[in-house]
């Protein structure tokens, strides 16, 4: 009877080692990946210059009918994005905005856009 407890107390010290290990356990691999997660503050890619960036969301709004005949002014300063103008639907607004932060870079988009 004594064998059979130290033998499941054994199994379950295995069982419960096994799912530490499995589980949502840091290693040093997954220390440096939220590391750098965070470092980059959710942005993605190779950084842009202001002048791409605007180019990039342009060139998007000409491709997109509802945005190609809005008029909507794009700037760019360090990486903050302003669109302003006017648009025709709310649907166009958060439409512009979508494709804005959309870029390359993630850019933070401010919109002073109205319809």
């Amino acid at each position: 009877m004594h064998k059979l407890y130290l033998t499941l107390a054994f199994l379950a010290a295995l069982t419960t080692a096994g799912c530490a290990s499995m589980g949502s356990g840091s290693s040093s691999d997954d220390s440096v990946a939220s590391t750098a997660s965070l470092s980059d503050s959710g942005r993605s890619g190779p950084k842009m210059s202001d002048s791409d960036i605007v180019s990039a969301i342009k060139d998007a709004f000409k491709q997109d009918e509802q945005l190609a005949s809005a008029g909507i002014n794009v700037n760019a300063n360090q990486g903050i994005v302003t669109l302003s103008g006017n648009v025709p639907s709310a649907q166009a607004y958060n439409r512009a905005i979508s494709m804005a932060r959309s870029v390359t870079g993630r850019p933070p988009v401010a919109a002073n856009l109205k319809f």
